[in-house]
């Protein structure tokens, strides 16, 4: 256990970190690149403005973790938590994401640029700035989303629960879908 360590700024690239403690540990501007964290715990961690480029983080805990700016390009993070998680202005492009809990998450500006998130869960989760441009969410839940202001232009959003989330003119969704007519009867919010 590595609990509230100060790592900040630390080279840690390639490191074999899987099932590790890192809970509530600072890794501001770490660089992670290529590490492995499969199953680490990351609770409450400080990865504001680290380079997590191809990291592996299957099933990893970043419950309540800062990642403000953080770069996960190309990163695998199937069935990792991110429940209340901050990722504002986060790189998530070209990432795997399936079935990732991002509930409750400030995904505030985030770019998921081709990011597979396949039965991705991001009920409550707040969007605005977002970028979901060619990624492929299928199966998903967005119940009470706030996807105001994201752009999913291109996206496959193909048996989604929107039920409850809020939308407006400033959501850009795919050509020819409909948010009205999900899998799950979705609402328009935008109030």
């Amino acid at each position: 256990k590595i609990r509230n360590a100060n790592l900040r700024g630390a080279n840690l690239a390639n490191a074999q970190l899987s099932r590790t403690s890192l809970a509530g540990a600072d890794l501001v501007a770490a660089d992670l690149t290529g590490a492995e964290l499969g199953h680490a715990a990351l609770a409450g961690a400080n990865l504001s403005g680290a380079n997590l480029t191809d990291v592996n983080l299957f099933w990893a805990d970043l419950k309540h973790a800062n990642l403000k700016g953080t770069i996960l390009r190309w990163s695998r993070l199937v069935r990792a938590s991110f429940l209340d998680a901050d990722l504002t202005g986060a790189d998530v492009s070209q990432a795997t994401m399936i079935e990732v809990d991002l509930r409750n998450a400030n995904l505030r500006n985030a770019c998921f640029q081709g990011a597979n998130m396949n039965g991705a869960d991001m009920s409550r989760a707040v969007m605005a700035g977002a970028d979901f441009t060619l990624a492929m969410i299928r199966d998903s839940m967005w119940v009470a989303a706030d996807m105001r202001g994201a752009n999913f232009d291109r996206a496959s959003l193909h048996r989604s629960d929107l039920t409850m989330a809020k939308y407006d003119a400033t959501t850009r969704f795919p050509r020819g879908f409909d948010p009205k007519n999900t899998k799950r009867s979705a609402s328009n919010q935008s109030s």
